[in-house]
């Protein structure tokens, strides 16, 4: 598997396919698998890279605080290392956050953006749904992240809280093994936990509310009308203040939209992207 010397770490990436270059930005704990429904189709248009976000899968971590700006600048600094001078970014839930910050600060490195079920300030519902989750690692509060080498049992049933949230009951009965599987490589990153309350940490402090109108790339937002983690009047509010952008919200559906409708999900990605709507 390749990977990219970036300030001090490893991130691991792949590239499949050829055309013009689309980079695909993982949400909360997930790892470049998560794209597993999108890549076959979208390669066969794009050049599709897919990466694990720094601390997540086989990429290294650091020691310290994370910041969705930082791994913003992971993604530039990626594409610096690929010799890529612009793309098209799609980003899913933290991944959307991670690519407002791309576009308003790498204007010119963004072709078209993608933001899926994510938000400017997620600072009401999807906050609360974490810290119920994690309560028990947080001790109620998200900024004060406690020991938690001893607690991976407590953990397993927090993430297991929050995966509710994200899909619905059928399609992880549908996905039982899949999902069981994922869980468990996971876990098997001894870094993980501590990746993942460092990027609810970095969740915790995102807010771009007041910088989205620097945002020049044409924009597609995208959510589902069932989203129990993130509400979609954010899509409404994002709507309201990037100024070349559109939403689409799919009926019925929840979180992780690429994963339960991802015929919808890459057809309407397909015709944004080639120009159709």
């Amino acid at each position: 598997m390749p990977f990219a010397e970036l300030d001090g770490f490893k991130i691991c990436y792949y590239v499949f396919g050829e055309g013009e270059p689309l980079i695909l930005i993982s949400g909360l704990g997930m790892d470049n698998t998560g794209w597993i429904y999108q890549v076959p189709v979208f390669k066969d248009f794009f050049k599709v890279i897919i990466f694990d976000n720094r601390g997540i899968g086989k990429s290294s971590r650091t020691l310290g605080p994370y910041t969705i700006k930082m791994m913003a600048d992971d993604v530039v600094n990626l594409m610096k290392y690929l010799g890529i001078k612009s793309a098209h970014i799609l980003g899913s839930s933290m991944g959307g956050m991670i690519a407002q910050e791309i576009a308003i600060n790498y204007p010119l490195r963004v072709n078209k953006l993608v933001l899926c079920s994510t938000s400017p300030r997620p600072r009401q519902l999807f906050l609360k749904k974490l810290s119920e989750g994690l309560k028990d690692l947080l001790n109620d509060k998200i900024e004060d992240v406690v020991e938690v080498d001893s607690k991976k049992e407590i953990f397993e049933k927090a993430v297991s809280y929050i995966l509710l949230q994200a899909v619905s009951e059928e399609f992880l009965k549908k996905n039982k093994k899949l999902v069981e599987e994922t869980f468990k490589r996971y876990l098997s990153n001894p870094y993980y936990i501590e990746t993942f309350l460092k990027q609810v940490r970095a969740i915790r402090w995102h807010n771009t509310l007041d910088r989205l109108n620097l945002i020049e790339a044409e924009t597609l937002i995208l959510a589902g009308d069932k989203d129990r983690l993130v509400s979609p009047e954010n899509a409404k509010i994002l709507a309201e203040r990037i100024p070349n952008s559109k939403v689409k919200i799919f009926k019925n559906v929840g979180h992780a939209m690429h994963l339960e409708i991802p015929e919808k999900f890459n057809k309407t990605v397909l015709d944004f992207l080639r120009g159709s709507i």
